[in-house]
């Protein structure tokens, strides 16, 4: 008669092969099938619109099922052709080494420099955000392409502001001087003419013609438009704060709420809803839909924003509806 230790031995025999095939078919399955999304920002980490709309991008295609590779052409900080054409040479070159799923864009320059002259009757499906109010002034008739246009609300802002300042008409934007502000310039006159207003813009390279025109501003305008700063050289956060504590007398005002430390009154555009919904049209067309079958769309979030301490400075008090939809900054 057999004892009981030698008929283990046979059943520890069969159980450690089979756990031995199970750890082998399992190293042997393959991984889950990411689809790879190549995402180009056209600015630079930092720069809180492209850390928005990143941030959109990634929450809407999860690192389980996608594999993001990111680019950032730094073009607010490097603005010349030379540099621009270069980084783009280098991140087109990445582009076809990886043979992504899907090609996602951020912003003018993308667009202009990496997309319109390499893609032209190219089949990679491909997904824009951030472009400024219109694709109009670029040729993507061959480009296989959808995405959402952003719209700042400045007429909007500025209709809000009219009650409370009744006699303002002259409007003095301040931005600077980079190809989406050239871009916009002549659709910005239009829009604030449309509603009443006589419209000077000033671009600037740096921070001393920053200060220049500003405090040169309050003396002349009815109200300033604070755009953007991210491309003006030698900004200065603290030294910023001084000049406009020492020289406001008239509404500023602005549609980006990174740009609220600076401005009284914001009603801004969320950038993070561009990345978001960028990426909800990538996974469709991942899913199968043609780009061509995926109407570009328009941004549709927005935000009330008072700086209460600038506020104060000029008089400026809000009923109670804004109060209280507003988001307050001091």
């Amino acid at each position: 008669m057999k004892s009981v230790d030698n008929l283990l031995i046979p059943v520890r025999s069969f159980v450690l092969l089979a756990l031995f095939i199970t750890g082998f078919n399992s190293c042997m399955k393959p991984g889950i099938d990411k689809k790879k999304v190549v995402y180009v920002n056209s600015y630079h980490r930092g720069f809180p619109p492209s850390d928005q709309i990143t941030e959109g991008v990634y929450e809407k295609l999860p690192a389980d099922s996608f594999e993001i590779l990111a680019y950032f052409m730094d073009t607010k900080r490097n603005p010349s052709e030379e540099y621009i054409k270069g980084r783009t040479a280098g991140i087109l070159d990445s582009i076809m080494k990886e043979d992504p799923d899907i090609l996602i864009v951020s912003d003018d320059n993308a667009l202009k420099y990496l997309v319109v002259p390499n893609f032209q009757d190219n089949p990679m499906p491909i997904v824009f955000c951030g472009v400024n109010w219109t694709t109009d002034q670029y040729d993507l008739s061959g480009c296989n392409i959808t995405g959402i246009l952003e719209l700042l609300p400045v007429t909007e802002m500025v209709n809000t502001l009219k009650p409370y300042y009744p006699e303002m008409k002259k409007l003095l934007v301040l931005n600077e001087n980079t190809t989406t502000s050239r871009k916009t310039r002549p659709l910005l006159d239009d829009l604030l003419g449309d509603i009443g207003m006589e419209v000077t813009q000033e671009l600037v390279d740096d921070f001393a013609s920053w200060e220049s025109v500003f405090i040169n501003g309050n003396e002349n305008f009815d109200v300033i438009y604070l755009q953007t700063r991210g491309a003006i050289k030698g900004w200065d956060h603290d030294e910023a704060l001084k000049i406009i504590d020492q020289h406001i007398k008239v509404p500023l005002v602005t549609c980006e709420d990174f740009m609220m430390p600076y401005a009284v009154f914001g009603l801004t555009q969320v950038s993070k809803e561009q990345g978001m919904v960028a990426a909800e049209k990538a996974k469709k067309i991942l899913r199968g839909t043609s780009p061509q079958d995926i109407p570009v769309s328009k941004n549709q979030m927005s935000n009330i924003w008072i700086n209460t301490r600038l506020a104060e400075k000029i008089g400026f008090n809000p009923d109670e509806e804004i109060l209280n939809k507003a988001k307050m900054v001091d």
